[in-house]
């Protein structure tokens, strides 16, 4: 129905936004109607006749002359929609906003459509940029001993916990003083360290707990480097950042939200509660961050185009092939868009910590 709408305007907004104005004519407004009531038609029942066999009269009588108008635009929106939207803003992202803005018989229908778009921006001299933030890079002090003490005491009282309740199940309303705990803790020596996993004796326990802390320890230096050196990069881009791409990213994180507290065998909803938060405070609180996140996200595949840097094609193939594995049900041209894009940025970020 190429000739279904006419008057279309449009007109950018603050925040890469396209607000498309315009009307569904009178012509292609009848035929919509139409269609709205057959499609109403189909599911009333009405006493006296067959579901799907209500005469039109009865149908209008039953809904109303309004609703059956406000079906026919939904209907004629749904068909129309996306071909002005592809016309006028075909880089759009999120979801369009939709409004109805004139409704009546006998009359064109008025509609409004108010459209994300990637932001146009100019990089920052990146290069410069992360050049003098791994300058400050500050080395990851070694492991005292103390600290490896302090690993023990943790490891001695945990068991020290099991035992004493273990000792105690038939024993209502038992103390948990230190002093009632202090009874079970072990003795910390070869014997015991044997049976914490792969570790012959007290010294080779420490030995690889030192080891292990220390790439803890660097691993959680390496991430505050990297975020330091992002927000930077960040802090000097200006963008305008759609309503809509905000509104993706914060979906993103709530979604990730309600995985993560799943995986601990927990309700959202119980959870929400107990922190007394609603859904929407917490939308709030994280729409700060959701726009750094959005902003970091465009800048990163910006700085892919500039560099042609791409992920690598074997390790796509792998990561796509185990995800698909574990999650059997997902859309695999979903999988492997999030794999390209996810190993892609870690390219980005690891040229970016190379220009020290």
């Amino acid at each position: 129905m190429a000739d279904a709408y006419t008057n279309i305007k449009s007109e950018k907004k603050e925040n890469s936004e396209v607000e498309v104005t315009g009307e569904i004519t009178v012509e292609a407004a009848a035929d919509y109607r139409k269609k709205a009531l057959k499609e109403i038609g189909k599911t009333m029942t009405v006493d006296g006749f067959r579901q799907g066999h209500v005469p039109e009269k009865i149908i209008i009588e039953k809904v109303g002359e309004a609703y059956l108008l406000e079906e026919a635009a939904e209907l004629a929106l749904k068909d129309i929609a996306p071909k002005i939207i592809e016309k006028e803003a075909p880089n759009y992202v999120g979801r369009p906003q939709i409004e109805i803005t004139k409704l009546a018989a006998g009359n064109p229908i008025g509609f409004k459509i108010t459209i994300g778009i990637l932001p146009e921006f100019k990089l920052p001299d990146y290069k410069k940029i992360s050049a003098e933030e791994m300058k400050k890079k500050e080395p990851v002090p070694e492991i005292t001993e103390k600290e490896i003490d302090d690993v023990i005491v943790e490891v001695r009282k945990q068991r020290a916990h099991h035992a004493f309740h273990a000792a105690n199940k038939d024993t209502p309303g038992h103390d948990h003083s230190e002093e009632a705990m202090a009874a079970h803790m072990p003795e910390f020596n070869d014997e015991f360290v044997k049976t914490l996993g792969a570790f012959e004796s007290v010294s080779d326990f420490r030995e690889k707990a030192k080891s292990n802390m220390q790439k803890e320890k660097e691993h959680k230096n390496i991430e505050k480097r990297r975020g330091t050196l992002l927000e930077a990069i960040v802090a000097k881009t200006d963008i305008e950042l759609p309503k809509a791409i905000i509104d993706a990213e914060i979906e993103r994180m709530f979604g990730q939200f309600e995985a993560d507290i799943s995986g601990m065998g927990l309700k959202v909803e119980d959870y929400l509660k107990h922190i007394k938060k609603t859904p929407e405070e917490l939308r709030t609180d994280w729409l700060p961050d959701a726009e750094k996140r959005a902003k970091l996200n465009l800048i990163l595949v910006e700085i892919a185009k500039t560099e042609s840097i791409h992920a690598d094609k074997e390790a796509v193939e792998l990561e796509v092939k185990n995800l698909a594995e574990r999650f059997k049900d997902v859309d695999p041209l979903r999988v492997r868009a999030y794999v390209e894009h996810s190993l892609t940025v870690e390219k980005v970020i690891q040229f970016l910590e190379s220009h020290a």
